[in-house]
């Protein structure tokens, strides 16, 4: 994509950024919990995308540098978030959802909701590079050489952060039943 003209620079990013941007949002939100700062992140990330997408050389695919970008942008974001006020996490514990007792889809609704909100708590109390590499893996969908790809690390080494993911996430979920 070297000497892209800019026509075509902008169709194309243009192009990457409805096929993408949903994505790269889900994972800004799967990491933050917050949504002012997944689009926060998204934005960061395509200004990013843009500027480096005329010297993109095709070493990879577009959207394993894309996600690799995005990673990056949420790791430094949320480092700095960190440091600024609060912690990375705010979870509302108030009472948000009200139960229709007429409305099953109400509650079904609800009880997905729940089960989404504490696999995230549970994703976001892993060390950083196995809720990344569960994210990748399993929430989006890549294979190992495309996570170790995006993460920059060898594919033994992601690996081995999944199983110890889930040896984690495995004693979580122990700990709350009982």
């Amino acid at each position: 994509m070297i000497g892209m003209r800019q026509e075509k620079l902008d169709a194309t990013f243009n192009l990457l950024v409805k096929d993408h941007g949903d994505r790269i949002y889900n994972l800004a939100l799967m990491k933050s919990n917050q949504a002012s700062l997944a689009e926060d992140i998204t934005q960061e990330t395509f200004i990013r995308v843009y500027r480096g997408l005329k010297n993109f050389r095709n070493e990879s695919q577009i959207g394993t540098w894309i996600y690799k970008i995005a990673l990056n942008v949420c790791n430094t974001m949320l480092t700095k978030e960190s440091r600024i006020s609060k912690p990375l996490i705010a979870y509302d514990e108030g009472g948000e959802h009200e139960l229709s007792t007429e409305s099953v889809d109400a509650e079904n609704g609800f009880w997905a909701e729940s089960r989404t909100d504490y696999l995230r708590k549970a994703i976001a109390s892993l060390s950083p590079n196995q809720a990344d590499v569960i994210t990748l893996y399993y929430l989006r969908e890549f294979k190992y050489e495309e996570v170790a790809q995006i993460m920059d690390i060898p594919i033994n080494t992601v690996k081995s952060h999944l199983y110890r993911a889930k040896e984690r996430l495995r004693e979580i979920i122990q700990e709350v039943e009982i």
